[in-house]
């Protein structure tokens, strides 16, 4: 499961939405417009400068969020290599 940090007028932040919904991928949105405080902080923690960010988390053993996939560009590399 992703999830995707985002802001609700970002282009790029829909289009990762819309293509795990095409991929029938699951994910959560986690919306950042209301705290540009969170959004800073969120940035910093996975050393990403830009909006969308995407981790992806597994329900493994603790639940937590396992790495950085990135942006939107590296979120469709990931899901057109599991495609092959």
């Amino acid at each position: 499961m992703y999830m995707i940090y985002g802001v609700s007028d970002c282009p790029h932040c829909l289009r990762a939405q819309a293509l795990c919904m095409e991929k029938d991928v699951d994910y959560a949105w986690v919306m950042m417009d209301w705290s540009k405080e969170y959004r800073e902080y969120i940035k910093g923690s996975w050393k990403w400068k830009t909006y969308p960010i995407i981790t992806k988390m597994s329900f493994d053993e603790d639940g937590s969020e396992e790495f950085i996939v990135g942006g939107f560009d590296e979120l469709q590399l990931e899901l057109l290599s599991t495609e092959e």
